[in-house]
């Protein structure tokens, strides 16, 4: 796409922004955890204490309650950065989770703790804790106009909600309990679907190996399908990279069971260790949906074989930033950095300005069919109207640079439009979101024809 072209198009405002209705498919469901909420389960759980001291200012500490000796924290306060203050009502104010700029590993130790499935306790304990955070973030969705979401959950936590029911009863439980939150949620107008989704490394801090678990997760699948059907709608497997025990090739018999259940299958991939893994995850896994997937640009065979997969990238460029976003590269005659596979002589070197996310190039110069969502929007990322207000370069925090210009209004209809086609969910559902967009695209007098043949332009 020339830039001559891209000057034709419209500019998005923040109104725009505000009006679109949006799909916002790849949410992990404890990283929807704001640090007021995880504060909060905590006070409730008594890992932090608050009181009100003589002089009438509220003081905090550890609580009577400790984590397990497993858990990635010693105690659950220490999850947050210090230094913050409480009100004249004992609430936190300036609140922050303690994330180190490209550190995984906090990021990770903060979602085991706020979640608690992986070493419990942890902040989300009870059906009051899961609905206390579920009625929050109906809210986020509400505000932000979310048609439709998928939220990542591990099944494994109906143990932890139900403690007393025997596990087959307890997952029975964890089934209904979300169909009534999908209810919930459509009164509202968003209409909710969830994944099992589990972490595929030792980090998971389960003796089954990660076949074996994968497998499980299919069985799970199955199981939920015949008590609630269209509840969870596919699957979905995290970890970092670096471990081989999460390798796609441990992953493979469970996740084609999974499609023989006619059930969705997305995987993470191409966020660390190099396009070669993600090829790996490519070639392994039966998807049509690839988390992240920012390093396909290390290799243009690679970036065909996705297309002609009809693979869907989804990207989420800010929380690849702030967590670490690396390239693998290499410098060209001229003494340019070039994105280079490793295996082909790439150097790992970091990126640190928001505008050299490799978004822009695949979806422009590539026409890589690619939809954005938030992933963890409250722990290391931001809500996925924040991102597309970064890309527009409305952001008073991502600032985009002259010689890039911003996401046009056309440009975001197609994105929302590979969202249609990616979601988990049924037909009428995705009808019924076109026919919103196709509202907004008329409303704003957007260029249709560019819209529908994006794929066929040179």
């Amino acid at each position: 796409m020339t830039k001559n072209f891209l000057q034709n198009l419209n500019l998005l405002t923040k109104n725009m922004i505000d009006e679109l209705p949006i799909c916002d498919i790849h949410v992990h469901l404890p990283g929807v955890i704001s640090p007021q909420i995880a504060w909060d389960l905590g006070v409730r759980n008594r890992f932090i204490s608050v009181i009100k001291e003589k002089n009438g200012k509220y003081v905090y500490s550890s609580g009577p309650l400790s984590l397990s000796v497993l858990d990635p924290h010693e105690h659950y306060i220490d999850i947050f950065k210090s230094g913050f203050l409480l009100d004249e009502n004992g609430k936190p104010q300036n609140l922050e989770y303690n994330i180190d700029a490209d550190s995984f590993k906090d990021f990770d130790r903060i979602m085991a703790t706020t979640q608690g499935h992986r070493h419990p306790p942890g902040g989300i304990q009870t059906k009051d804790d899961m609905m206390f955070l579920l009625d929050s973030y109906l809210e986020d969705c509400v505000r932000q106009k979310i048609f439709y979401t998928e939220l990542q959950q591990n099944i494994k936590i109906a143990y932890l909600l139900f403690p007393d029911d025997e596990a087959k009863d307890a997952r029975k439980k964890l089934y209904l309990l979300f169909q009534d939150v999908i209810e919930e949620f459509k009164q509202k107008g968003v209409h909710l679907r969830f994944l099992h989704c589990f972490n595929k490394t030792k980090a998971a801090g389960d003796e089954k190996t990660t076949h074996e678990r994968t497998l499980e997760a299919a069985d799970w699948l199955e199981e939920a399908q015949k008590i609630t059907p269209n509840v969870f709608v596919g699957i979905e497997s995290a970890g970092h990279e670096k471990d081989e025990s999460g390798w796609p090739v441990h992953l493979k018999a469970g996740y084609e069971k999974v499609r023989d259940l006619g059930l969705g299958c997305e995987a993470h991939g191409g966020e660390g260790i190099g396009v070669e893994h993600m090829l790996d995850v490519a070639k392994s896994l039966p998807i049509t949906r690839l988390a992240h997937g920012f390093q396909v640009i290390e290799d243009i065979e690679v970036i065909d074989f996705i297309k002609q997969k009809a693979i869907t990238l989804i990207m989420m460029p800010i929380i690849n930033l702030n967590l670490g976003l690396c390239l693998h590269v290499k410098q060209n005659d001229n003494n340019e950095y070039i994105p280079c596979a490793k295996t082909k002589g790439g150097k790992k070197i970091h990126i640190r300005d928001f505008w050299e996310h490799p978004f822009f190039e695949l979806f422009r110069k590539h026409k890589m069919k690619i939809t954005l969502s938030s992933d963890n929007p409250n722990i290391g990322g931001v809500p996925i109207k924040d991102t597309i207000l970064a890309l527009a370069g409305l952001s008073s925090k991502y600032k985009l640079p002259k010689q890039v210009y911003p996401l046009k209004a056309e440009e975001l209809a197609i994105l929302c439009k590979n969202g249609i086609d990616a979601i988990f969910s049924t037909d009428h559902i995705k009808q019924d979101y076109k026919n919103l967009l196709d509202t907004w695209i008329e409303k704003h007098n957007l260029d249709q024809e560019f819209i529908n043949n994006y794929y066929g332009k040179n």
